[in-house]
């Protein structure tokens, strides 16, 4: 199906120059907080991410740590599941059932840490569609499941009040990463026996996938290296356009580096594609209000596209809205996996609202459908916190300068990690209603119980005097507060009023 011919009117054209022209709505830089939900076929084998490609063993270029996950996750597979030219991928989107899925009690429960959108994966690198796919057979209508997923995602999101996103990450990934089903092992009992990407619709007579195309599934066989053709690239368009306009996405996330298969792509078409950018200008003309996350992108389109930052934290402040996502844990629902505590999370939210951005945070569900009772608690504490001190984060926007104090990632797209705040450690952010309030964000409690806030000092010429008042969100407890040269000093109460990260609300004239 050639959808690059099938674009409605729009008021933008398929190329950088137009779609400049948009703007991120300001929908997405009031909501500061979405949940994303990475789940399917790969959440049965309960060992993480990337498990339809490592189940069949580790493939060239892997080192480190990398290679020690590939091989635990192929020697599990062999364990429990058998060969893979017996059980591959395919038969794991048999084995995944989601039986226990109730998205309207896991939407209010999403609902209540403060969430303001939602995402749905649509299809991940494992090319499987969760939805009722006019494009792909192997979709969680006809296996698995026998549901449609992003359907039921989408109407309980749309109940709770949360705009609605889907992700895809098929394509660019999908190409290079099911090659692996083509492969065979070099040496052992199975020496030379091909893996099940090999199968043909023919191949399935007498079993669960009779009357099913592997190759539909897995791509046609090629070689390392080989670009993708015209068709695998339509295909994966006509997917997308699928899923966005059936369920009137408000954000498209997108896994790659500029649009999947144009010029820039992790796995650029031969030539290069503009199915990305004709798929741009069609949904900004049907959606002015929608948004479209990529990885990578040059400064001047940062108005027609969002920047995401895929588990890193920017150092400074961006004048630009942006995404930051990041997951509990790993990706997909692994066991024995160390989950982000709420306070590593609260402080994330704020660091990330102050720079301009949103989270969104992933939330790995079990096989079934259901959340682990760990996950839930991290939910219910980010929720309580959010409740208290949400107006300090929910339709803000970031103040002159986005905090103070030692403790910083170092570098544009600092590799995401755990961070030990000081009692020095500020962060800011503005109401922007009629009588605007300023937000400082304690990140340690002071043991002297003294806030210094030295970005509020008169010296600095950030502010023009002194604050009217200044109160403790989450408390009815009053403080007091000195206006100096160096420092606007707060005297705190005895306790702080949450768990985690403290708020002051400082009204200035």
């Amino acid at each position: 199906m050639n959808t690059h011919h099938d674009r409605k009117a729009t008021p933008y054209e398929p190329d950088w120059a137009s779609l400049r022209e948009h703007r991120v709505p300001d929908w997405f830089r009031d909501a500061k907080l979405g949940i994303w939900a990475h789940w399917g076929p790969q959440s049965a084998a309960r060992r993480g991410d990337w498990y339809a490609r490592h189940l069949y063993g580790p493939y060239e270029g892997t080192e480190g740590f990398e290679r020690e996950r590939t091989a635990r996750q192929t020697e599990h597979h062999r364990r429990h599941f058998g060969h893979p030219s017996r059980f591959g991928h395919k038969d794991l989107c048999h084995a995944w059932r989601a039986e226990r899925f109730d998205p309207e009690a896991l939407m209010d429960r999403f609902r209540r840490t403060g969430a303001r959108y939602f995402v749905s994966l649509a299809a991940h690198c494992d090319n499987f569609d969760l939805w009722d796919s006019a494009h792909q057979p192997w979709n969680s209508v006809n296996v698995g499941p026998r549901t449609d997923i992003v359907a039921r995602w989408a109407d309980a999101a749309r109940a709770a009040g949360l705009r609605f996103g889907v992700s895809m990450h098929a394509g660019s990934w999908t190409w290079r990463w099911l090659d692996a089903a083509f492969g065979q092992d070099t040496d052992g009992p199975y020496a030379g026996v091909p893996y099940d990407g090999h199968l043909t619709t023919a191949d399935g007579r007498g079993t669960w996938w009779e009357g099913l195309d592997p190759r539909a599934l897995y791509g046609r066989p090629r070689r390392p290296g080989e670009k993708p053709d015209v068709a695998f690239v339509d295909d994966f368009y006509a997917r997308l356009r699928d899923v966005t306009f059936r369920h009137d996405a408000d954000l498209v996330y997108l896994d790659d580096a500029r649009m999947p298969f144009d010029e820039g792509s992790v796995c650029p078409a031969a030539p290069p594609s503009r199915r990305g950018l004709e798929f741009l200008a069609d949904y900004y003309g049907r959606r002015p209000q929608g948004t479209v996350s990529i990885k990578t992108i040059p400064d001047e389109d940062r108005g027609a596209v969002l920047l995401d930052v895929e588990r890193g934290q920017l150092g400074g402040l961006d004048p630009h809205p942006w995404q930051y996502d990041t997951s509990i844990g790993d990706w997909f629902y692994r066991d024995g996996e160390r989950y982000k505590t709420a306070s590593e999370i609260v402080h994330l939210l704020i660091d990330t609202v102050s720079k301009n951005g949103c989270l969104l945070l992933n939330v790995p569900q079990l096989p079934d459908g259901t959340i682990d009772e760990e996950t839930g608690t991290v939910l219910d504490s980010l929720g309580a916190w959010t409740e208290r001190c949400g107006e300090a984060v929910f339709g803000t926007r970031p103040w002159t300068v986005y905090g103070e104090g030692p403790t910083n990632v170092t570098g544009d797209r600092a590799r995401e990690k755990a961070l030990t705040y000081t009692p020095r450690d500020i962060r800011f952010t503005r109401s922007t209603g009629d009588g605007g309030a300023l937000y400082a964000f304690l990140m340690a409690w002071p043991d002297d119980r003294t806030a210094r806030i030295r970005s509020l000092g008169t010296a600095r010429g950030l502010v023009t005097g002194p604050p009217r008042r200044v109160t403790l969100l989450g408390t009815d407890a009053p403080v007091r507060w000195t206006a100096g040269r160096d420092a606007l000093e707060v005297q705190l109460p005895d306790r702080p009023p949450t768990p985690y990260a403290q708020v002051l609300r400082i009204e200035l004239d």
